[in-house]
């Protein structure tokens, strides 16, 4: 046991989601020693040169008594350490989760959407990296939907066409033991919760559209959870609940105390929060784009954006028996924490090995 606690591995990360945090405990379950670069996306000059620099020192005092790197998004944050992985021969792989594989030019957003420095240090990294996961094989291949709904352009496959470094779809992962309905559903309601501080994240989670329901449906009750900072959100239905940022205790409780779970995002990679509802017993309401409808399946209602939205009333007004108890059964089966945790097994396996 000693020997397994002696290994250590690098971990890199620009924000610290909870899935950065579950893999950082995953590692530790099998044995690892994680080290941690954590470069926020600073926009100041100073405080991105300082964070580059940080990355470097700490690359060179990490990477030679570590067995590798794992840096969770593809940004100006992995630069340096895929240069200095290259150096000191230490593979590193690169776990794409959304908008470092895409580019939707109306909204600003993605990776790829200005021809820039930014762009072009990207896909230097996708080249020179030992492997790259996908949480969803959408950010490899694109989607079709999303192109069609918003004129989003997505996959990396698309964005770096000579691009051979090995891709491999490793969906995030989820603990049904801690995500479970504790307390009773209120009739008639929907949730939605999104980590917004802009109008552009408001627009590309989709609550434009939650809103438009709301209206519509005056006699539900719905709750928008994650506001992070108060701006103009334009006439707000009074049947709609608005509320700040959750820790999981708080979040588990707004999904056990709700009926139904609305995932509307435009862009998206594999959403955590639809997951996690859907593991309290939520019956799933999600738009047709990237790993949504894979995640929803046949527990609840896929629909293709804002046309669709006569839809989703009639879906709502509907009685459903036994969904809430299939929408759970398909995340324990299809996203489980087991299955990540042998992927960082075989692939720290591998390191090994190839030493």
């Amino acid at each position: 046991m000693k020997k397994s606690l002696s290994k250590k591995v690098v971990l890199v990360y620009n924000v610290k989601n909870t899935f950065v945090c579950k893999d950082i405990k995953l590692l530790e379950k099998i044995g690892f020693t994680v080290l941690l670069i954590h470069s926020p996306p600073y926009r100041d000059p100073f405080r991105f040169f300082y964070n580059r620099t940080k990355e470097l020192v700490l690359s060179c005092f990490y990477l030679p008594i570590s067995k590798g790197i794992f840096s969770w998004f593809n940004d100006y944050h992995t630069t340096i350490p895929v240069l200095m992985a290259k150096l000191f021969k230490k593979p590193i792989t690169i776990i794409i989760g959304g908008y470092d594989a895409v580019a939707n030019t109306r909204l600003k957003y993605g990776i790829f959407s200005k021809n820039n420095a930014r762009q072009k240090l990207a896909r230097w990294n996708l080249k020179r990296s030992h492997s790259i996961w996908v949480v969803h094989k959408t950010l490899s291949e694109g989607c079709s939907f999303a192109k069609a709904q918003t004129n989003t352009n997505s996959g990396i496959k698309n964005f770096v066409p000579d691009l051979s470094t090995p891709i491999k779809e490793i969906p995030t992962a989820y603990d049904s033991n801690f995500w479970k309905k504790e307390n009773k559903k209120a009739p008639k309601s929907i949730l939605t919760v999104a980590n917004i501080f802009d109008r552009r994240t408001f627009e590309r989670k989709g609550i434009p559209i939650f809103f438009d329901l709301a209206e519509r449906l005056p006699h539900f009750k719905f709750t928008l959870a994650g506001l992070k900072k108060k701006f103009f959100l334009g006439s707000i239905p009074k049947n709609v609940r608005i509320l700040g940022e959750q820790n999981t205790e708080q979040l588990k409780r707004l999904y056990g105390g709700h009926t139904y779970y609305f995932q509307g995002s435009v862009i998206e990679g594999l959403p955590n929060v639809l997951c996690e509802a859907m593991l309290c017993e939520c019956i799933p309401i999600g738009n047709r784009v990237f790993g949504i409808p894979e995640v929803i399946g046949d527990t609840g209602l896929i629909f293709e954006g804002t046309k669709d939205i006569d839809k989703v009333c009639s879906f709502l007004k509907l009685e459903k028996k036994g969904l809430s108890i299939k929408a759970r059964n398909r995340i324990k089966i299809q996203y489980p924490i087991e299955r990540r945790k042998e992927e960082f097994k075989n692939s720290l396996t591998e390191i090994n090995s190839n030493e």
